[in-house]
């Protein structure tokens, strides 16, 4: 069986960008979570640093993930949070099952 590949996704807002930030992590979310491969797609924000979103998501395979990094709502969302939030993207793989 190939292992899920995992992303957790760290996206901080610049002051005064939150609200923008926010809508367009949340039409993502709702964009990509009918993407081929997508396991799970779900946004959470930090209660510690309101400013930082994080998305974890799950996907089927190395390449369901590369996929959907070619999509019409990741590009999308790329643009619109473009200049107003700092991202940082963790990648791992799901090493056995239980």
């Amino acid at each position: 069986m190939q292992p899920l590949i995992n992303v957790i996704a760290y996206v901080t807002a610049k002051p005064g960008n939150e609200t923008v930030v926010e809508r367009a992590l949340k039409a993502a979310e709702q964009a990509v979570q009918a993407e081929a491969g997508c396991q799970s797609y779900v946004l959470t924000q930090d209660i510690q640093q309101p400013r930082r979103y994080i998305m974890l998501e799950c996907w089927s395979s190395q390449e369901a993930l590369d996929t959907h990094m070619q999509q019409p709502p990741f590009k999308k969302l790329l643009a619109e949070i473009d200049g107003l939030a700092e991202l940082e993207v963790v990648v791992t793989k799901t090493l056995g099952q239980l």
